[in-house]
């Protein structure tokens, strides 16, 4: 009974679960009932270190070839790209020649690209490697991937991105270290970007350029300028090696045509020429007028380049120069930002001048009495008027040094290096330069008279001063002696200046045994002078007729020079009147120590003995051999 009702309850059960109906199948579309054959197929990826290389081929750490890290350097992940530039680096240190003279094409093009790179590391890891490739190759060797380093050097200066643009300027770097000459013949493409960096051009209505702030950087307005111009500076010293190095082999050419015309009224025969028949081509003669055109292109573009680049220059230093003006000759404080701008704006007007005096025969236009008429007093008003210049801290540095020496002695200003000094230097080179330049008005005015004055005052107390820790500065005190002595002396004397007191405190420290390095540069200065017969304002100085007779001194030295020789010898034919009482009166001790003297710099020192011996030709007619 029990289980009747138990089975009884379970058909109640199935009856109150809801029932689901089946549905009628539908039939298949049409060609789905049919069995696809077909598969796929995933090849199998076996990982480079795996894989078979030959012997001789170079490969990296990670058993990688030059080719296969090419390829990664336009990997879409930054770690690929980065790990593939850091391998070439560590190759190409130790195999850049192998590798340079069979992919050198392929590894410029790829590690240049990593110049617009978004990763700051890849950029700077590439510029290293970048280093590596074109230390080795000569200019010759990359004359024909100019335009691959010119064309990235230009897009990176004018990218978009400003962490881009300021890696340009170490992309600079390496191009003015490894391959200066290319950028000095491609600097009419690279200039204007200097430019561009920290100016923008005015409104149609107003022409020039304008300053510009950086914002979103970390570095300053300020900060950002002198970077943009340091490398411009460094862009302009390429530019005038350049040139010199052309001067240099226009000189060293074994033969020249003279092209003669009805304008010709006499051939210089006393220089290196080759003259020769020369057959004139008269349909030649445009294609020689545009060559001629295209020689004076590069002092036409310098004119337009420098006409934009001076007043940014000026505006830069007026923004970060104190307002204080300069009271009883006294130095001018300047921050340490504006000592830098400073240095970098003296250097490249200084440049500016070297490739002037080069380039000015090269345009129809006086390129010194452009640049004098032009830029000559806005640079009295903003650089000279307040010269000279003393860093700000650097009175406080030497007050707490010196209160840490111990004895009194020490306190002395020799001792003490002045950090504008080179940069005051420069002002007065620059100054003298332009004074150099005759005009029409014979007479000097009167500021232009205080200007020199206070100059000349500056130089002797700096001469008479100079210590070896100024050495750093030499080469711009002799720039400047040379500008002042060679090329503006004239001027100067026409205009009842006084060059006596400079030219004898030159002699004294030339004649001073303890200034070793200035006193090599300061003969050479004074030999140049001696050989200049336009001098003769300076030729009846009694400083240098003084020092002309001490001349055969030098001889009676343990150690000479092989040129200082030479220069003693065109000294003897020129001023034998002032420096005969001398020879004659050490005579057998010039001649004595001719047998034991060291001789510096000489290729044959018998040579240079009987160079010595036979000075007293000009006395007694007798020849040595």
């Amino acid at each position: 009974m029990g289980k009747n009702n138990r089975h009884m309850k379970h058909l109640k059960s199935e009856k109150a679960k809801v029932k689901l109906k089946a549905k009628k199948a539908k039939p298949l579309p049409k060609g789905l009932n049919v069995t696809d054959p077909t598969f796929k197929v995933k090849k199998i990826v076996i990982r480079e270190q795996l894989k078979h290389h030959d012997d001789t081929e170079i490969l990296s750490k990670r058993k990688l070839n030059v080719k296969d890290l090419l390829s990664r350097l336009q990997h879409y992940n930054s770690t690929v790209r980065q790990d593939a530039v850091r391998e070439l680096k560590e190759i190409l240190s130790q195999h850049s020649l192998d590798l340079l003279s069979s992919q050198f094409g392929s590894l410029l093009q790829g590690i240049c690209a990593l110049s617009l790179d978004k990763e700051r590391n890849i950029r700077h890891d590439s510029f290293k490697v970048l280093s590596l490739i074109l230390g080795p190759v000569s200019n010759d060797q990359l004359n024909p991937y100019c335009d691959v380093l010119i064309s990235y050097l230009r897009c990176a200066m004018t990218h978009i991105d400003p962490r881009i643009k300021e890696d340009a300027l170490l992309f600079l770097d390496v191009l003015v270290q490894n391959c200066g000459n290319v950028l000095a013949r491609n600097s009419n493409k690279v200039l204007p970007n200097f430019l561009n960096m920290i100016s923008r051009l005015h409104t149609e209505m107003k022409p020039g350029r304008q300053l510009i702030t950086t914002l979103n950087s970390k570095n300053t307005t300020v900060k950002w300028r002198i970077k943009v111009l340091e490398r411009l500076a460094t862009m302009f010293k390429s530019i005038v090696s350049f040139y010199k190095s052309q001067q240099t082999i226009g000189l060293n050419v074994t033969g020249q045509v003279v092209h003669i015309d009805k304008n010709t009224r006499y051939v210089p025969i006393y220089l290196n020429t080759n003259f020769q028949n020369f057959e004139i081509d008269f349909e030649q003669n445009d294609i020689l007028k545009e060559n001629a055109v295209e020689q004076s292109l590069d002092a036409e573009e310098l004119m337009k380049y420098v006409e934009s680049l001076m007043p940014l220059i000026f505006d830069s230093w007026m923004e970060v120069c104190p307002d204080d003006k300069n009271v009883d000759n006294s130095a001018l404080l300047i921050s340490a930002e504006a000592l830098e701008l400073l240095k970098s704006a003296v250097e490249i007007i200084q440049l500016i001048i070297e490739c002037i005096d080069i380039l000015h025969t090269e345009c129809d236009v006086n390129l010194k009495y452009w640049f004098k008429n032009n830029f000559q007093n806005i640079f009295i008003q903003n650089l000279l008027t307040k010269f000279p210049y003393t860093k700000l801290g650097a009175t406080l540095s030497l007050l707490s040094s010196a209160r840490n020496r111990k004895r009194q002695e020490d306190f002395s200003v020799n001792e003490t290096y002045d950090a504008c000094l080179e940069q005051n230097l420069g002002l007065c080179q620059i100054y003298i330069w332009f004074t150099s330049i005759h005009s029409d008005d014979k007479v000097a005015s009167k500021i232009n008279q205080d200007y020199c004055t206070s100059v000349i005052k500056y130089l002797n107390e700096k001469i008479e001063n100079w210590s070896n820790i100024n050495n750093v500065a030499l080469s711009q005190l002799i720039k400047l002696l040379r500008t002042l002595f060679l090329k503006a002396s004239k001027v100067w004397y026409r205009n009842h200046l006084d060059l006596n007191e400079t030219l004898q405190a030159v002699v004294d420290a030339c004649c001073n045994q303890s200034k070793k390095e200035m006193q090599l540069q300061l003969f050479s200065l004074i030999s140049d002078i001696m050989l200049d017969h336009t001098l003769h304002e300076l030729h009846r100085e009694d400083a240098f007729k003084e020092f002309i007779s001490t001349v055969p001194n030098l001889l009676l030295k343990p150690k000479i020079h092989d040129n200082t020789i030479k220069i003693i010898n065109k000294v003897v034919l020129r001023y034998r009147n002032w420096i005969q009482k001398q020879l004659v009166a050490n005579y057998n001790d010039i001649i004595e120590n001719a047998k034991k003297i060291e001789i510096l710099g000489s290729e044959d020192e018998k040579k240079s003995r009987l160079m010595i011996c036979n000075l007293f030709y000009f006395l007694d007619a007798q020849i040595f051999y």
